[in-house]
């Protein structure tokens, strides 16, 4: 035996073997010529996702709504949501108004259109529509909104000044909407309430080299009061997202690598206590944050690997195991997942399957498992 041979057999023996969580077979459920599928969102009952039609050679974006069968199966053809509004795209030269930044209703049965988003209004800016008409109708730009788990508020970033601030429509009280930030030379964008209660999370940008920051506002009656900020550490702290049950924040940060294009996934206590660096060099999804398991036990994301084809991976929230879901497909990204009992349901965009030569437009896939089937790879 050649020494070549001695040290290509000795690494197969001690190199740790990665665990794959056993999976469904990778259903493709959107895809679309010539345009990217992104962004897939789960409605609260798991049983309709909305995602984002995107054609770079037309800069136009759609939404879509897609209902799914109970296993996972697209059930019919999906429906385009509209601002349902004529006036829109006669200001728009008889284009068609853009639909982003779809956000579900707490309950489907709160609207007979249980959802709110941001489209062109009736000043060519950005308002917010729900159940088919205007929320609101600023004279700068409204967006990102969240809906409150009670149904009562809707937080959004509005830009009516030179920076922009967080407001609540407050639908069974007040008729104007409430400010809820202040800073004078900062952006507060990205408003998300918590799964129980009105705690509200957004990010700031400051101005000049100080970064974004998470900061949480804890009744959003008493905003300045009962403000803190989560995390004000160098370089940015962005897409934050709240564990199931409330008490974990999971984002990206670069503090490690002062880059604006490499980051981190972290975890941290909605206090801003025990920060946990759980995996380094991962995919940013475009709108959303990590997606996390029903039990808030572990999270979901896309590592940052190409000899790999950046694969789907989770991590337990306290980083006591890790591992990577065998999804069959390539270059993903915009992980969703919905969850019920042990049985997750897992949506994301990826370049097509495992192997396939076409990697120009982005579909939506889906796969199934569960809790028991995250095995992880050895230490």
């Amino acid at each position: 035996m050649t020494k070549s041979q001695t040290l290509f057999i000795s690494s197969l023996v001690l190199a740790p073997m990665a665990a794959t969580a056993e999976v469904s077979t990778p259903k493709q459920i959107a895809d679309r010529p010539s345009a990217h599928c992104q962004a897939p969102r789960w409605a609260p009952d798991g049983s309709q996702i909305a995602y984002e039609v995107y054609d770079p050679s037309k800069d136009t974006r759609e939404t879509w709504i897609l209902r799914l069968t109970a296993d996972g199966r697209r059930d019919g053809d999906a429906t385009e949501v509209s601002a349902g509004r004529a006036q829109a795209a006669d200001l728009l030269g008889g284009r068609k108004p853009p639909v982003v930044e779809f956000e579900w209703a707490p309950n489907m049965k709160l609207l007979s259109r249980p959802y709110v988003f941001s489209s062109r209004g009736a000043n060519k800016n950005f308002d917010l529509f729900a159940d088919g008409d205007w929320l609101t109708k600023n004279p700068g730009n409204d967006g990102q909104p969240s809906w409150s788990k009670d149904g009562r508020y809707i937080a959004y970033a509005s830009q009516q000044k030179d920076s922009g601030d967080i407001y609540a429509i407050d639908l069974q009280g007040e008729a104007n909407p409430i400010r809820l930030t202040f800073w004078p030379t900062a952006t507060e964008f990205h408003p998300k309430f918590a799964p129980t209660g009105r705690t509200l999370m957004f990010t700031r940008a400051q101005s000049g080299s100080k970064g974004q920051d998470i900061g949480v506002i804890q009744d959003t009656g008493k905003p300045q009061e009962t403000l803190r900020m989560v995390t004000e550490w160098p370089g940015d702290e962005i897409r934050p997202s709240w564990s199931p049950d409330g008490r974990l924040i999971a984002f990206y940060a670069n503090k490690d690598t002062r880059s604006d294009k490499v980051f981190d996934l972290w975890v941290v206590d909605a206090s801003g206590q025990n920060a946990k660096k759980l995996a380094s060099n991962v995919v940013v999804d475009e709108a959303t944050g990590p997606a996390w398991a029903p039990d808030s036990s572990a999270v979901f994301f896309v590592q940052q690997d190409f000899k790999t084809d950046n694969p789907v991976k989770w991590v337990r929230a306290d980083g006591s195991a890790h591992g990577t879901i065998d999804t069959g497909t390539q270059l993903n990204g915009d992980v969703s997942a919905f969850g019920k009992g042990d049985r997750i349901m897992l949506a994301f965009k990826a370049l097509g399957q495992k192997g396939s030569t076409e990697k120009t437009w982005e579909r939506l896939f889906l796969v199934t498992l569960t809790l028991a089937d995250l095995k992880a790879d050895a230490p």
